[in-house]
Protein backbone atom coordinates (compact mmCIF):
# COMPACT_ATOMS: atom_id res chain seq x y z
CA UNK A 1 0.00 0.00 0.00
CA UNK A 2 2.69 2.56 1.03
CA UNK A 3 4.52 2.42 -2.50
CA UNK A 4 1.32 2.35 -4.13
CA UNK A 5 0.67 5.65 -2.29
CA UNK A 6 3.74 7.29 -3.02
CA UNK A 7 3.81 6.53 -6.68
CA UNK A 8 0.39 7.96 -6.98
CA UNK A 9 1.41 11.07 -4.63
CA UNK A 10 3.43 12.38 -8.28
CA UNK A 11 0.79 10.62 -11.14
CA UNK A 12 -1.97 13.43 -12.64
CA UNK A 13 -4.66 14.33 -11.01
CA UNK A 14 -7.01 12.32 -13.11
CA UNK A 15 -4.49 9.07 -13.03
CA UNK A 16 -4.34 9.26 -9.62
CA UNK A 17 -8.11 9.53 -9.09
CA UNK A 18 -9.17 6.42 -11.59
CA UNK A 19 -6.27 4.82 -9.42
CA UNK A 20 -7.58 5.45 -5.97
CA UNK A 21 -11.11 5.16 -6.76
CA UNK A 22 -10.39 1.46 -8.24
CA UNK A 23 -8.58 0.78 -4.69
CA UNK A 24 -11.35 2.01 -2.32
CA UNK A 25 -13.71 0.34 -4.68
CA UNK A 26 -11.73 -2.81 -3.90
CA UNK A 27 -11.24 -2.59 -0.36
CA UNK A 28 -14.89 -1.72 0.07
CA UNK A 29 -15.84 -5.29 -0.88
CA UNK A 30 -13.67 -6.90 1.14
CA UNK A 31 -14.19 -8.88 4.54
CA UNK A 32 -14.60 -6.51 7.21
CA UNK A 33 -11.33 -7.63 8.96
CA UNK A 34 -9.47 -7.01 5.66
CA UNK A 35 -11.04 -3.74 4.78
CA UNK A 36 -10.44 -2.09 8.22
CA UNK A 37 -6.53 -3.24 7.97
CA UNK A 38 -6.61 -1.76 4.48
CA UNK A 39 -8.32 1.51 5.32
CA UNK A 40 -5.38 1.43 8.70
CA UNK A 41 -2.62 1.17 6.08
CA UNK A 42 -3.88 3.42 3.46
CA UNK A 43 -4.19 6.52 6.23
CA UNK A 44 -0.83 5.61 7.40
CA UNK A 45 1.22 4.98 4.03
CA UNK A 46 -0.81 8.67 3.05
CA UNK A 47 0.58 10.10 6.91
CA UNK A 48 3.98 9.21 5.77
CA UNK A 49 4.12 11.43 2.41
CA UNK A 50 5.46 14.66 1.77
CA UNK A 51 3.57 17.53 3.78
CA UNK A 52 3.10 19.12 0.01
CA UNK A 53 1.28 16.33 -1.11
CA UNK A 54 -0.63 15.01 1.92
CA UNK A 55 -3.31 17.63 1.69
CA UNK A 56 -3.88 16.80 -2.24
CA UNK A 57 -3.89 13.18 -1.58
CA UNK A 58 -6.36 13.16 0.61
CA UNK A 59 -8.82 15.25 -1.66
CA UNK A 60 -8.36 12.41 -3.89
CA UNK A 61 -9.28 9.93 -1.94
CA UNK A 62 -12.27 11.50 0.01
CA UNK A 63 -13.29 12.50 -3.65
CA UNK A 64 -13.07 8.71 -4.57
CA UNK A 65 -15.28 7.25 -1.44
CA UNK A 66 -17.77 10.26 -2.24
CA UNK A 67 -17.87 8.70 -5.94
CA UNK A 68 -18.70 5.13 -4.71
CA UNK A 69 -21.92 3.49 -4.23
CA UNK A 70 -23.39 4.90 -0.69
CA UNK A 71 -23.52 0.85 0.60
CA UNK A 72 -19.84 1.23 -0.43
CA UNK A 73 -19.02 4.74 1.19
CA UNK A 74 -20.97 3.48 4.39
CA UNK A 75 -18.40 0.07 4.26
CA UNK A 76 -15.29 2.35 3.98
CA UNK A 77 -16.65 5.40 6.68
CA UNK A 78 -17.61 1.96 9.05
CA UNK A 79 -14.09 0.83 8.45
CA UNK A 80 -12.18 4.25 8.88
CA UNK A 81 -13.95 4.02 11.99
CA UNK A 82 -12.86 0.77 13.11
CA UNK A 83 -9.53 1.87 12.28
CA UNK A 84 -9.15 4.68 14.81
CA UNK A 85 -7.98 2.24 18.12
CA UNK A 86 -5.11 0.86 15.59
CA UNK A 87 -3.85 3.93 14.06
CA UNK A 88 -1.54 6.53 16.34
CA UNK A 89 -3.20 9.69 17.98
CA UNK A 90 -1.56 12.36 15.89
CA UNK A 91 -2.09 10.05 12.52
CA UNK A 92 -5.64 9.86 13.18
CA UNK A 93 -6.10 13.12 13.91
CA UNK A 94 -4.22 14.89 11.07
CA UNK A 95 -6.40 12.65 8.94
CA UNK A 96 -9.48 13.56 10.16
CA UNK A 97 -8.41 17.36 9.86
CA UNK A 98 -7.43 16.56 6.14
CA UNK A 99 -10.48 14.84 5.73
CA UNK A 100 -12.86 18.22 7.19
CA UNK A 101 -11.00 20.40 4.93
CA UNK A 102 -11.87 18.07 1.71
CA UNK A 103 -15.46 17.96 2.62
CA UNK A 104 -15.62 21.42 2.99
CA UNK A 105 -14.65 22.07 -0.59
CA UNK A 106 -18.39 19.77 -1.77
CA UNK A 107 -21.80 22.10 -1.93
CA UNK A 108 -23.23 22.52 1.22
CA UNK A 109 -26.11 19.34 1.14
CA UNK A 110 -22.76 16.98 0.29
CA UNK A 111 -21.19 17.99 3.12
CA UNK A 112 -24.30 16.99 5.62
CA UNK A 113 -24.49 14.40 3.77
CA UNK A 114 -21.13 13.27 4.67
CA UNK A 115 -21.27 13.90 8.06
CA UNK A 116 -24.47 12.06 8.67
CA UNK A 117 -23.24 9.21 7.25
CA UNK A 118 -19.71 9.50 8.85
CA UNK A 119 -21.57 9.86 12.29
CA UNK A 120 -23.76 6.22 11.34
CA UNK A 121 -20.48 4.99 10.46
CA UNK A 122 -18.98 5.68 13.66
CA UNK A 123 -22.34 4.68 15.65
CA UNK A 124 -22.14 1.04 13.73
CA UNK A 125 -18.34 0.57 14.28
CA UNK A 126 -19.16 1.47 18.12
CA UNK A 127 -16.46 3.99 18.72
CA UNK A 128 -16.96 7.28 19.91
CA UNK A 129 -17.38 10.26 17.30
CA UNK A 130 -14.37 12.36 17.66
CA UNK A 131 -14.58 16.02 18.06
CA UNK A 132 -14.81 17.74 14.33
CA UNK A 133 -14.09 21.40 15.06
Amino acid sequence: MEDMIKMLADAPEEQKLQMVTERVKMIAGQPDDLRVQSVKGMVIAISKLDSKKKGPFHGIRIKAIMNLSPEERMAMMVARAKAVPDLPEDVDKEDTMYVLQAVKEYPEEMQKAFMTGLTKAFDTAGIPMPVMS
